[in-house]
């Protein structure tokens, strides 16, 4: 009896180690999400750029989008690359309006440079994306992603 009882001991422990476990990686990951805007940016002026670039693509602006980009994100948006996120943006149908748009900071591990993160939720008549797009202090476009 003894030896059943520290079994089921052991196991809930490990249960409750797991968990802990858990819920420590979820708090780590939801710290990690929430890092505050760099005081260099103007949450305002980085919300008004994204709603830029998602004018851009859903204009099918290529110029446009290459004039705001760094250096890094106009080698990386070839002609190929905008054509496949057109069309795959044009699946979505009609662009409606953006929902939502959250704004936060992220370092760059490698290089330690400040950067804008915003993710905006827009709706087209079919489908809804979210948008993930990264400025620089400069408000330059760094990063483009949509799911």
């Amino acid at each position: 009896m003894k030896s059943r009882m520290m079994k089921s001991m052991k196991s809930r422990l490990k249960s409750l180690s797991g968990l802990v476990l858990v819920i420590f990686l979820c708090l780590t990951l939801l710290n990690a999400c929430a890092n505050k805007l760099s005081g260099d940016f103007d949450e305002d002026e980085v919300k008004k750029a994204a709603e830029n670039v998602i004018n851009l693509i859903n204009n099918q602006d290529s110029e446009g989008l290459k004039e705001i980009c760094n250096v890094q994100m106009k080698e990386a948006l070839t002609d190929d690359v905008l054509k496949k996120v057109y069309e795959g943006i044009g699946e979505g149908g009609k662009f409606e309006k953006i929902e939502s748009m959250s704004v936060a900071g992220y370092t760059d591990k490698s290089s330690k440079e400040e950067l804008a993160v915003v993710v905006a939720k827009a709706k087209y008549e079919i489908k809804t994306f979210t948008f993930t797009i990264t400025f620089t202090k400069q408000m330059k476009l760094a990063g483009l992603y949509y799911k």
